[in-house]
């Protein structure tokens, strides 16, 4: 299974990372004083494109196309200087960051652009477009981002939600070892063809568990959905394993369900992410999560930045009456 990682891995060598850094020295700058900056940096980021390999441009163009049998591209080796970057800080909020540096905005922008847009949801990280995952002290069990010492479940990205992300982006900025990406393609579960019947059906209700947006949606009154869609020969997914349950009463649905659930280790790997790295995964064929580990809390714990892909924002503009680029929650159109 490693192997396969293996070959979606783009590296820079020192060279080509001398040409980054500095590209970056000339073009970075803070995008967070207004929606105005963040939205020049979003155009300002495509120059990147200019200075990045031709095998990355070609992977990350592919990746968007045709995605791979794993769901995953990884750039490796992405300069990023500790002391631009600053101490590790102990919440999420941009108030709380201690960076005083943009090369990792710069970064995970330009590339993103070869994949589609970004975008946020306003029930998450105050609707930031670039969004800080760490430990926060008080969320150690939560099933959050921001959570440590227990195992980040199997889900995809926003499953109650139609507008959710085409791929998600993850920079880390400083490593912990003990911390690892899990993720799972449904391209590699062998599911009986019975089950797979039954996961297309819409047999299956969605609540939100965020929460931020706790209370907008519950099993009872949601949409029924289906955990697989598209294609039967070549399925996507949505799931999450604490907000996708079957119709009350429905057995075959539960079984299926069961099934599925089963089946996520046999396929599932691990990346832990080092400094510098950036993985894009597709939400349509990925579960996710993240193994446990314990904080210190001192400056030097885990950091990424993180990211919403969609190929097509247009799709979205009902839903972006307040911001450029930020979806509201308060709409049940929208809801899978």
């Amino acid at each position: 299974m490693f192997a396969t990682i293996n070959q979606h891995i783009i590296e820079f060598d020192a060279g080509e990372g001398r040409v980054l850094a500095d590209f970056l020295i000339e073009h970075s700058f803070d995008p967070y004083s207004s929606e105005a900056t963040l939205e020049q940096l979003v155009i300002e980021s495509i120059r990147l494109c200019k200075v990045l390999p031709d095998r990355a441009l070609k992977a990350l163009l592919g990746f968007r196309a045709h995605s791979n049998e794993d769901g995953l591209l990884v750039l490796r080796g992405l300069p990023l200087d500790n002391r631009r970057i600053g101490p590790t800080p102990l919440h999420w909020s941009l108030e709380a960051q201690t960076k005083t540096s943009y090369d990792s905005e710069m970064y995970l922008m330009g590339t993103a652009a070869l994949l589609g847009d970004v975008f946020a949801f306003s029930s998450q990280h105050q609707g930031n477009l670039i969004q800080n995952i760490l430990p926060v002290p008080g969320d150690v069990y939560e099933q959050a981002g921001t959570s440590s010492k227990v195992f980040l479940d199997w889900h995809t990205e926003d499953s109650f939600h139609c507008l959710r992300a085409d791929f998600v982006g993850l920079l880390c900025l400083r490593s912990h070892p003990s911390a690892a990406t899990t993720l799972a393609s449904v391209k590699h579960m062998n599911l009986p063809q019975r089950y797979i019947e039954c996961l297309f059906e819409p047999r299956f209700r969605i609540t939100c568990f965020d929460d931020t947006a706790k209370g907008l949606l519950f099993i009872d009154d949601g949409p029924a959905i289906s955990v697989l869609y598209g294609s039967p020969d070549d399925p996507y997914v949505r799931y999450d394993i604490y907000c996708i349950k079957p119709n009350p009463g429905d057995a075959e649905a539960e079984e299926a369900l069961a099934y599925f659930a089963s089946q996520i280790a046999s396929v599932a790997h691990q990346l832990v992410l080092q400094q510098g790295d950036l993985l894009f995964f597709d939400n349509h064929r990925v579960l996710h999560g993240r193994t446990a580990f314990t904080p210190r809390f001192d400056g030097t714990d885990r950091w990424l930045q993180r990211i919403l892909i969609t190929a097509d924002l247009r799709k979205s503009r009902p839903a972006r009456v307040n911001h450029l680029r930020v979806v509201e929650m308060n709409d049940r159109r929208f809801l899978s």
